[in-house]
């Protein structure tokens, strides 16, 4: 592509956040990224939104936003349930596609958004932004030297966030609402975690899970506990959590054994990884993050940006890259082949949880 012109599908929490990100690394690509108009039914969302990221249309008709014929990219951020709607209709009219996830309420939809995507050759993007965070790239190099000398043997993950609901970030409540979002805290967000677990550990074997509702809304579980097993042998343990904590920091807790280490993370705006092994205890913080993954290819370009908090922006990494691959015509990734491995997962998740805890091949 020589030029990308972007309508965004979705004025909230997650449409918002490209719209930022979009509008900060647009001045690198020297005028061949423009964004165009944000489309959603909340007219007054739309246009708080275009007014503050600088997009010159707001709407509530999204159909004129896909169908313009000077927009080439589609960003869809809407709730679970209206993805394939977006994707289809832009697939149809040439259009490249960002999706967030989840992006299906069923794995039948799910497969039918994928078959969309790859019948019609769409350019396309699934949003599983851990993996252009610099920090589990720097986590991934301190686990490869680790692994030079100690076997890994376990890992265990607590994920928790304050329940996407209300609050300044999350002001609308369809994430309660399982007609709308499919299922509740793995779907949602811990999907981000699965992806992320076969990305640094392996392809997963097998899992056993347990959930449970405490907030009680119907059809969303805030709670789930589940076990792996990958095909190298190691086991995981992984638990998320959507709470009502307001003094609460929402954190991603990492702990990752080795025979004669142990690695832990935490992160969200938080960074600290620390290693303890034989010989000492090592603590990286910010900087030394930095460092470690600085010159990698998919941050030399932009890791001496002031304009980019880089070890917390993974946001704007992200659609930095999607937007340079595009332009370039390189690959995306993740691709729908991503996002479907992830969503099956999850979903083998609950069919264990529905059989109270049962091992499921995955």
């Amino acid at each position: 592509m020589d030029q990308l012109t972007i309508g965004i599908i979705g004025a909230g929490y997650i449409g918002r956040e490209h719209a930022r990100a979009l509008r900060l690394v647009a001045p690198m690509f020297g005028g061949r990224l423009r964004l165009a108009a944000i489309a959603d039914q909340n007219e007054e969302a739309a246009k708080k939104a275009a007014a503050m990221f600088e997009i010159p249309k707001a709407t509530t008709d999204v159909n004129s936003v896909i169908d313009d014929p000077e927009i080439n990219v589609i960003f869809s951020c809407l709730p679970t349930k209206f993805h394939i709607d977006v994707i289809r209709r832009a697939a149809a009219k040439g259009k490249a596609v960002f999706c967030e996830k989840p992006f299906a309420v069923s794995v039948e939809q799910a497969e039918e958004v994928h078959k969309i995507l790859t019948s019609n050759n769409t350019p396309h993007q699934v949003g599983f932004v851990l993996r252009y965070a610099p920090t589990y790239h720097a986590l991934k190099k301190v686990m490869a030297k680790q692994a030079e000398g100690s076997k890994l043997r376990t890992v265990i993950l607590r994920d928790d966030q304050v329940f996407p609901i209300k609050g300044i970030s999350h002001f609308t409540d369809w994430r309660s609402k399982v007609e709308l979002a499919g299922a509740g805290v793995l779907i949602e967000h811990g999907i981000h975690d699965i992806d992320l677990f076969e990305w640094l550990f392996g392809k997963i074997k097998r899992v056993s899970a347990r959930m449970s509702n405490f907030a009680g809304y119907p059809g969303i579980e805030d709670y789930i506990e589940i076990r792996m097993e990958f095909v190298s042998g190691v086991s995981a343990n992984m638990i998320h959590i959507w709470h009502d904590i307001a003094s609460h920091q929402s954190i991603r807790h990492f702990e990752i054994f080795y025979n004669q280490a142990l690695i832990t993370l935490d992160t969200y705006d938080m960074h600290h990884l620390t290693v303890r092994d034989a010989e000492a205890e090592k603590k990286f913080e910010r900087p030394d993050l930095y460092h470690l993954v600085a010159n990698d290819p998919l941050f030399k370009d932009v890791a001496d940006r002031e304009d980019l908090l880089f070890v917390s922006d993974y946001y704007a990494l992200q659609d930095y890259w999607f937007a340079r691959n595009l332009l370039e015509d390189k690959p995306l990734f993740p691709t729908i082949d991503d996002g479907l491995r992830a969503f099956k997962l999850a979903h083998a998740c609950y069919d264990s949880a529905k059989a109270d805890g049962a091992w499921v091949n995955a």
